[in-house]
């Protein structure tokens, strides 16, 4: 039986430096009163239909490519334009926007319509769904959104993900962290804090104190999970922080702001992904545990990837995949050098072309062969040849 308890939220008076608010990411709430007039009701219910497409046009419909004259195109839900005209170094391909790095080393982003300069020299380039975080030295600058801000300009250590970015200041070694166009102060940590890429998910990251408590910084808050002097092994994803408890000895999770006992043996081993968690029990079965349900894979299980909304696995040679507590089988076919984006996996098929499992249902893209290919969102660009790209969206082909 899953244990399953509230938790309570702790009060963080961290200081807040906030950048202002996008009007894509604020939260509406219209009030209706019974004695409005039908005017009025038909103006909120086109506001909440606005409200409700302009959150679906946030999927991923885009990807980029360059042709033999070293030209930049875009491509966006089935329009092909061009975005630069000379030769790139370097291009990265988020869920909302298209980096690229010119010949001179300046780093250019391209959302929607508008293009921008975010640097103009770079150590390296962190390329999330949302935020793309560039490191120069110790400065680093996110851009979220179509908006840029410099987060600090003395960062000892840091990491990131897709809505969050962490990192401790040299100046008084304050821990801070990014969100939603805000700054917040952490605490003042002595020495030099590891930022353990395992600790911080999509959505989530997990803070120790110098006290030994664990929290979980999630939406904005903080929440505690457990106390302990001893390195407990932890994962983050999504919305899920899953890890072996040191003082119940249970495996147990963060679910979305609950508390929950996932089994009453710590884990051989886990991995949260999107929304869900795999693990191998102490008995070595192969499970998922997802919104409270928990689902078995089998027990000699190889070649286990739990990545995304997917786990890709290979049951006596056949492979094999978890998604949404369904389990699906790709048939004649030995999938390799697979790709796995938002419940997508894209991988080459016996003819040389391109075949997906597209959230639930086997998909032949092409039997054509083809030079390479890349999984971007809801997009699956292809390499035809030197000057020619196929580009896979929306169950068509668009040729260029």
């Amino acid at each position: 039986m899953l244990l399953k308890w509230r938790l309570q939220e702790k009060q963080n008076n961290f200081s807040n430096n906030s950048f202002g608010c996008r009007i894509c990411n604020s939260r509406f709430g219209i009030f209706f009163d019974i004695h409005l007039n039908m005017k009025f009701l038909l103006l909120s219910s086109l506001l909440i239909f606005i409200c409700l497409s302009t959150g679906l046009s946030f999927s991923q419909d885009i990807t980029a490519f360059s042709d033999r004259n070293n030209r930049l195109y875009k491509f966006d839900s089935g329009i092909i334009t061009q975005i630069y005209y000379q030769p790139i170094k370097e291009l990265d391909i988020g869920r909302h926007y298209i980096c690229f790095v010119d010949s001179k080393g300046d780093i250019y982003v391209q959302f929607h319509d508008d293009k921008e300069m975010v640097a103009q020299t770079y150590t390296n380039i962190y390329n999330s769904r949302n935020l793309l975080l560039v490191q120069t030295a110790s400065v680093l600058r996110v851009y979220d959104q179509g908006i840029k801000h410099v987060l600090t300009s003395t960062s000892m250590s840091f990491g990131g993900s897709d809505s969050l970015v962490v990192w401790q200041d040299k100046i008084g070694g304050y821990l801070k962290y990014y969100y939603k166009d805000e700054i917040h102060e952490i605490a003042m940590v002595v020495g030099e804090y590891y930022i353990d890429p395992n600790k911080i998910g999509p959505n989530t990251f997990v803070y120790k104190d110098n006290a030994g408590n664990n929290s979980v910084l999630w939406h904005g808050k903080f929440y505690p999970i457990f106390s302990s002097n001893k390195n407990a092994v932890i994962d983050a994803g999504q919305d899920v922080v899953a890890f072996n408890d040191p003082q119940s000895q249970t495996f147990a999770a963060f679910d979305n702001g609950f508390m929950v006992d996932v089994d009453e043996q710590h884990a051989l081993r886990f991995h949260c992904g999107d929304n869900y968690i795999y693990y191998q029990d102490a008995a070595e079965y192969h499970k998922v545990y997802r919104e409270e349900d928990i689902m078995e894979l089998g027990f000699d299980l190889q070649d286990i990837d739990p990545y995304d909304s997917l786990i890709v696995f290979k049951d006596v040679g056949i492979t094999k995949i978890w998604y949404q507590m369904e389990i699906y089988q790709i048939y004649n076919t030995n999938v390799t050098s697979y790709q796995v984006d938002g419940g997508i996996m894209a991988y080459p098929n016996q003819w040389g072309g391109v075949s997906a499992f597209v959230r639930g249902k086997e998909i032949e893209i092409t039997r054509s062969k083809v030079e390479s290919f890349e999984l971007h969102g809801n997009t699956i660009k292809m390499r035809m040849s030197s000057s020619s790209y196929w580009v896979w969206w929306n169950g068509k082909i668009y040729e260029f």
